[in-house]
């Protein structure tokens, strides 16, 4: 008997390391399991997700399955996540427009390692791949939030990253690449050329202009760059503060929305040019009628808003932007820019990652932090959070 209460005793403590491990890794810190190879049923590492319960609940670390792969599918041990307006939008009373079902994991940009691939994909990825993903879970399930230790992920917005790239670096760009695609280049949108995939911009779209309002917001660092790669000129605007940053970017012209004279300055800078629409990447019912006063002056033409889409004149069409739809409705639009564009663009420097990031915790734990503070603002900046 004293025998066995030793046995007992010994897998009782065994028993205990092994949570206390597990606590480790989702409290952020190294996970030590081996990426050589798909992972055996046997052998499934734990998962942990930050969950949001229930609607304006805090979002609370537990435990989570570890996903099933589909064929079209990969799963990654997730390194670093960023923070959007959405997540904490959804969080708050914003939310119950979703129609969720609770509990949901939140999460839109990822980047980590390749631990399965669907069969349907081995010849586009491999086990041990670095890569970086737009998350599709509220359309998909929890399995696909990002805000997880474990996400799967559609192959249709994964792309594999260089080694010159971080992780850090690459986790600001996801959601953005998928939500200006989507108002960019979505037939429903602005339908407009889509970028070149080799060192040549695209010559149809030469001589075209776009109006982006909100250049260094996250979008819009994305609007920038993949509408001038498709050869497009912009004009933009954006605080004095960030001038040269959207510069940088490749905007041709940048004009201060804090003008009293906006309007009428954009309209005459605009005014002879061959403009094909506007790109909101601020959403606000000012913004997108300060857009749409500029088109009905040059003659209407077409809004792409990532948030409102007000009646405006008859001659200004606006549409509301969802990132989501490049891959239930125009799936063309992500495969050419996920699946052709954007790994060419990250080996070339063509795209760079921006806004740069902020990161503001380590663990799953932080995730609730990282939300909050990016409900306070930033500027040319994309809040993150290192998971391993």
């Amino acid at each position: 008997m004293r025998f066995l209460h030793c046995v007992f005793l010994a897998a009782g403590i065994f028993a205990s390391l092994a949570t206390a491990q597990d606590a480790q890794k989702h409290l952020g810190h190294p996970i030590q399991e081996s990426l050589q190879n798909e992972p055996s049923p046997n052998t499934k590492p734990k998962n942990f997700a930050a969950i949001l319960p229930s609607p304006l609940a805090q979002l609370e670390v537990t435990s989570r399955p570890y996903p099933q792969c589909g064929d079209d599918e990969i799963i990654i041990q997730n390194h670093i996540v960023a923070i959007n307006p959405v997540d904490w939008k959804i969080q708050s009373p914003m939310g119950r427009s979703f129609n969720l079902t609770y509990p949901v994991i939140l999460g839109e940009d990822v980047a980590g390692e390749v631990v399965e691939v669907g069969s349907e994909i081995k010849s586009k990825f491999s086990v041990g791949d670095r890569v970086m993903a737009h998350p599709l879970g509220l359309g998909n399930g929890a399995a696909y939030g990002g805000f997880q230790l474990y996400p799967v992920l559609k192959a249709a917005t994964v792309s594999r990253i260089p080694d010159s790239i971080t992780f850090k670096e690459a986790a600001v760009l996801p959601l953005s690449i998928s939500t200006a695609a989507a108002g960019l280049f979505m037939k429903s949108t602005l339908g407009l050329e889509y970028p070149s995939v080799d060192a040549e911009t695209s010559q149809r779209a030469k001589g075209s202009t776009l109006l982006l309002w909100g250049c260094s917001s996250s979008v819009g660092s994305s609007v920038v760059q993949l509408a001038t790669a498709a050869g497009y000129s912009l004009i933009t605007t954006a605080s004095p503060g960030n001038f040269k940053y959207c510069k940088a970017l490749g905007a041709d012209r940048v004009l201060d929305y804090h003008d009293v004279d906006i309007v009428e300055k954009l309209i005459g800078h605009l005014k002879g040019r061959k403009v094909v629409g506007a790109y909101d990447a601020i959403g606000s019912e000012v913004t997108v009628r300060q857009s749409a006063t500029i088109l009905h002056a040059l003659g209407g033409g077409k809004i792409a808003s990532v948030g409102l889409a007000p009646e405006v004149f008859s001659d200004v069409k606006v549409s509301r932007v969802s990132s989501g739809n490049i891959v239930t409705q125009e799936p063309e639009v992500a495969e050419q820019i996920w699946g052709e564009f954007v790994p060419w663009a990250l080996e070339s420097g063509k795209l760079v990652a921006r806004p740069k990031a902020l990161v503001v915790g380590k663990g799953l734990e932080n995730v609730q932090a990282g939300l909050d503070r990016q409900k306070e603002g930033v500027s040319a900046l994309k809040i993150e959070v290192v998971l391993n």
